[in-house]
């Protein structure tokens, strides 16, 4: 293999083009890290053609300088070619080389599509207010698709109504590609509403992305349900039928002792069953999964997937260790292949709705002076870095309680003392051994003159507010 001079400051000679000699070296100069100064001088001097397979491997590799020089020397030997170059170099470098080029590329490039679209790869809002104002002088599908891309707010308006409003298809389809580039960032009412009309547009292309798109949207599958009452084309129909085809479930929970289930873990499952219309199956950590019966995998097969929800509020043992087991072994079941996908979602307690929900029960204090909130005893620094920013987002610190905890034994954080009866709030959605310890305080007879300890409240799933957010957005996973 011919190696990289390091000796002179002239490049190696370039092999003709096509021949392995020209490839062997080239892609030792984009593996190694010498110095490109030659090669960069010798294209400012002439000596070394600006050849694409050349202007690829440089690009891969110069520095913010060198990104500056090729642009420069680029006025000169053509920036097409130079474009070329970059849009075959820059999707394949990780982020960090590519970033190299976006100040460059903001202080030199034109203002033509070419090297917008190539821009519009960054995100950056400086990038985005570029696309605008290209957009505002003449529409670009392609700039369409790279404004999505920068996920600013602002623009899913201009992408909705694009895509909605009669004009050329290559336009509406970019809005469209771009609204789904960006899906997560634009305001969810008007896109509910927007993607919702475009599902009975005429080009059914354009309707099929719009079921698409809903489907993966909050709150989607209800949008879905009632597009099925509407007159829609044979071929949307299909796909949002395919859409409405929701996952069997897989809920990991703790359990009791001997994997049993309580109660009310097991009615509210059924209900979500009943709502999603696809097999639901609780497994207790304390248990090995349960046979999920043909009609499971009839659901799964039919969906092409099933999706595993750990219902765990803390980022402890159970989480970090026993649910990828337990995600390991459902892929096993599955065997090799796509036929039957596992979709493993966070644990419960990561999503900030659910920390959000949580927060407003705890606000909502009712008859109580103040509610404090139990959790379980937790250890490493990842699960005391949950725990601060839990607290934050609750308004106060949890206080560690294990299992075998007395009420009367509970000393509660008090800044000031607090007027009023004071409650306390253990973080589980289910009855275990510590909301039975709880309640057999509370219901225990007190000598005179000794003050009533804290009042207990009711696990989590056993509060009206908390069941029906688990049942809505439980219900709208695919």
């Amino acid at each position: 293999m011919l190696r990289l001079g390091s000796e002179s400051s002239d490049p190696p000679p370039l092999p003709p083009e096509g021949s392995l000699e020209r490839w062997q070296l080239l892609q030792e100069l984009g593996r190694s890290t010498s110095d490109l100064g030659p090669w960069l001088a010798g294209l400012a001097s002439g000596s070394l053609a600006p050849e694409l397979d050349l202007l690829v491997t440089l690009a891969g590799r110069v520095d913010r300088g060198g990104a500056e020089l090729l642009l420069d020397l680029a006025t000169d030997f053509g920036l097409p070619r130079l474009l070329l170059a970059l849009e075959q170099a820059l999707p394949a470098l990780p982020a960090a080389s590519r970033t190299v080029w976006l100040e460059p590329l903001l202080a030199l490039a034109p203002d033509e599509p070419g090297w917008l679209a190539l821009l519009g790869a960054f995100q950056d809002p400086r990038v985005a207010e570029r696309l605008r104002r290209a957009l505002a002088r003449r529409l670009d599908a392609p700039l369409l698709e790279r404004l999505g891309h920068q996920r600013q707010g602002e623009d899913g308006a201009l992408l909705l109504n694009i895509s909605l409003a009669p004009g050329p298809r290559t336009l509406r389809h970019g809005a469209l590609e771009g609204l789904a580039l960006g899906l997560s960032a634009w305001p969810l009412e008007p896109l509910h509403s927007g993607l919702a009309t475009l599902a009975e547009d005429l080009d059914p292309d354009l309707a099929a992305k719009a079921v698409d798109l809903l489907a993966r949207l909050p709150q989607g599958q209800r949008q879905l349900r009632r597009l099925a009452q509407r007159p829609l084309a044979a071929p949307v129909q299909g796909r949002l039928q395919r859409r409405l085809r929701r996952s069997p479930l897989v809920l990991v929970v703790h359990g009791r002792s001997g994997g049993l289930i309580p109660g009310e873990l097991g009615d509210w499952a059924r209900e979500l069953e009943q709502r999603r219309g696809a097999p639901v199956l609780l497994q207790a950590l304390t248990s090995d999964a349960p046979d999920p019966g043909a009609t499971f995998w009839a659901g799964a097969q039919r969906a092409g997937a099933i999706g595993l929800v750990p219902l765990l509020l803390l980022p402890g043992g159970h989480v970090r260790k026993d649910v990828p087991a337990i995600a390991r072994a459902w892929r096993t079941r599955l065997g090799p292949g796509p036929a039957i996908a596992l979709q493993r979602y966070p644990f419960l307690g990561a999503w900030p709705a659910w920390q959000h929900l949580l927060a407003a029960q705890l606000a909502d204090r009712q008859a109580y002076a103040a509610i404090h909130w139990l959790h379980h005893p937790l250890e490493g620094s990842l699960a005391q870095r949950y725990l601060a920013h839990l607290g934050t987002v609750l308004g106060s610190a949890g206080l560690p309680t294990p299992y075998t905890a007395q009420l009367a034994d509970l000393v509660l954080p008090v800044d000031r003392p607090e007027p009023g009866p004071v409650a306390v709030l253990p973080l589980t959605l289910a009855s275990n051994r510590l909301t039975d310890t709880l309640d057999a305080g509370q219901r225990m007879a007190l000598p005179p003159g000794q003050a009533r300890p804290p009042q207990p409240l009711p696990p989590l799933l056993q509060q009206p507010a908390i069941r029906q957010f688990l049942l809505t957005a439980l219900e709208a996973l695919p």
